[in-house]
Formats: C-alpha cells, structure tokens, sequence
C-alpha cells in the first residue's frame, strides 16, 4: 500500500453559503426542488436529518452541509474525524414513496455517482466495498446511508457524506487507517475556494442516483461499479468486529450489492453493511 503523501498545508477555507450552494445545485439534476441548510457545527448531518424524518417525512429533498461535525460517524458507529472546514461534509434526505427492492445496494450505487463525479475532476478514485472511496488505496471518503420512518410509516432516505479536504500529519495518525485528502490532487486554494460547488455538484449526482435506483434498482449499475472496485481479483480477508469471517479472491459484487469471492471450497456472497474488507496478510 502506497505511503501516505506529504502533508498539504490548508488553506483556510471561507464559511459555507447556503446560497452559493443553491446557485450550483441549480444545474444539478432534479435540485431545484431541494432544500438547502448550511450550519457551522452539528453533532450530525446524518442525525439531524434522521431525528426529522422519524417525526414527520419532509415534503422534498434537504440538503444539509456542516462546516463541522462533533459526532460524525460511518458505518457500524466509527467516528469521522474532521477539524472544522478541513472536509466537504453532508446528508441528503431524499423522501420515498417506498422502499425499493435490495435497498442495501442503495450505498453502493452512490458511491459510483460520487466516484465518478471525482473522476470528472482529475481525482482518480477507486471504492472499497461497501462503503468507502479510495485514492491511490487511502480512505478519502466515505458513504453511510440510513433510512428513518415516520409514525404513518413513510420513509426517508438519509445519504451521509464526508470527503476529506486537508489533513495534518496528526490527524493521519488520529484515523487509525491511511487516509488521503482532496488536498492532494487539488490545489489548496482552489478547493478552499470551491467547496460550496464541489458539495453541490456531489449532491446533485447522488440526488440523480437515487432517483434512477428508485425506478430501475442496482442492476443498470453494477458494472459500473464493478468497474471501480477496489481489490479485484485480490486475495483478501472479510472482518466483522474484529474476527475474520471468510477469505477469498475479491471477484465483483452480484446484482444485488454482495461482495462475491471466490476460494478452494467455491465462492461465497458477503452481505453489504456487516463486514469490512482488507488485503489478506499475504498480500500486504
């Protein structure tokens, strides 16, 4: 695995504008009936958005972007470091009609929207099953979706996203696993300049996925994400809270969202949303 990059110094960032970022969106596919919320420091976004859906399924698509989140999490309840204004850092609440089928893959799918908006920037990205986006095998992102109901049984989908902008040395060490920033393959000024158009155009790619996953489901994606996955044709181990669970060759994910991986006794299929993935020993 390549070593982490030099540190990049940060350039401090202006607060976020709600109304920029509704000037982008504007351009985005299907925003123009999202609402846009900018706060300077939260718990949450995911949370936020959560504890609302669960009272009452809001009537359009919120957007809602911190500068700063104090308990921002991921995936089986890790914590999202970020100083403030050193990352891009949203949820989006999409209201349902229902729940599409292989609603699991519903991460999966964002990530290739995400993954494929960062390809359009010059940002060679790759993804880590289920959740995570790699640059040049660092975690430079990552997805948490999550699906709030309300009293009369409708359901909200909620899309976490956290991308990192700039990060010290201290904070590398701080992640407990390599970490790579936008800072890296963008110029500090310019990504201090453009985070409002970078979360807008981010939003509106994923907002544009969901609706096409509510229609068609993850079929029409797959290999597109399969394109992208990160390990193909690797050995690996799959590890849930600490234990290894299976090993094999990282062969793709099916039609919907599990991991396939092949052995000597066959392949077997991983579900999405209990598992981490990493190199095998061997591989390392």
């Amino acid at each position: 695995m390549p070593a982490p990059a030099a540190t990049v110094e940060r350039c401090e960032a202006p607060p976020l504008s709600a109304d920029v970022i509704e000037r982008w969106l504007a351009d985005g596919s299907m925003s123009n009936d999202c609402r846009v919320e900018v706060v300077a420091t939260t718990g949450s976004t995911n949370e936020d958005l959560l504890v609302r859906a669960r009272q009452h399924q809001p009537r359009y698509p919120i957007l809602r972007v911190a500068d700063e989140q104090t308990a921002g999490r991921g995936r089986q309840k890790r914590a999202w470091l970020a100083r403030p204004r050193s990352a891009l850092l949203f949820s989006l609440a999409v209201p349902l009609d229902s729940l599409p089928a292989a609603l699991p893959a519903i991460t999966l799918a964002n990530g290739v929207a995400l993954a494929e908006y960062l390809h359009a920037r010059g940002v060679p990205v790759d993804l880590k099953w289920p959740n995570d986006v790699l640059l040049e095998g660092r975690k430079l992102a990552g997805i948490l979706c999550e699906v709030g109901v309300d009293a009369d049984g409708r359901a909200t989908l909620v899309v976490g996203v956290g991308v990192n902008g700039w990060l010290t040395d201290e904070e590398r060490a701080a992640i407990g696993q390599p970490a790579a920033a936008l800072s890296e393959v963008v110029a500090s000024s310019l990504l201090a300049a453009e985070r409002e158009a970078w979360i807008a155009q981010m939003a509106a790619a994923m907002l544009a996925m969901v609706s096409r996953y509510v229609d068609d489901g993850f079929v029409p994606v797959r290999e597109r994400y399969n394109a992208l996955l990160h390990a193909r044709g690797d050995e690996v181990d799959i590890v849930d809270d600490g234990q290894v669970t299976a090993s094999g060759r990282v062969v793709e994910v099916d039609t919907i969202g599990r991991l396939v991986l092949a052995s000597e006794n066959g392949t077997r299929t991983i579900n999405v949303g209990d598992v981490s993935l990493r190199r095998a020993e061997s591989q390392r």
